[in-house]
C-alpha cells in the first residue's frame, strides 16, 4: 500500500468514526431528554397524588368532625326531649294521685 492509499484509508475511517460518534451523541442526547421528561412527569404525578390525598384527608376529617357535631347535637336534643317527656309524666302522675 502506498502512502496516498494509506492516508485515504485513514481519512475514510476517520469520517466513518466521526459519523458514528455524531449518531451516538445524538442518541445519548435523545435518551437524556427522554429521561428528563419522564422524570418530570413522574414527579408531577407523585405531587398531584400527594395533593389529592391531602385534600381527600382534609375532606374526610371535616366530614367526620361534622358528623360528630351532628351526633352531639342530636344527643343533646334527645336528652332534652326525654327530660321534657319524663317531667310531663311526673306532673301527670302527681295530678292523678291528688
Amino acid at each position: 500500500m502506498t502512502d496516498d492509499e494509506l492516508r485515504q484509508l485513514q481519512q475514510q475511517v476517520r469520517q466513518h468514526y466521526s459519523g458514528t460518534t455524531d449518531a451516538m451523541l445524538q442518541s445519548v442526547r435523545a435518551w437524556n431528554e427522554l429521561m428528563m421528561a419522564s422524570s418530570d412527569l413522574a414527579f408531577d404525578v407523585v405531587l398531584r397524588n400527594w395533593d389529592y390525598s391531602r385534600s381527600l384527608r382534609n375532606s374526610t376529617e371535616q366530614a367526620i368532625a361534622d358528623a360528630i357535631k351532628i351526633q352531639q347535637r342530636m344527643h343533646r336534643e334527645m336528652l332534652q326531649a326525654w327530660e321534657g317527656y319524663s317531667s310531663e309524666g311526673k306532673e301527670q302522675g302527681d295530678r292523678d294521685t291528688q
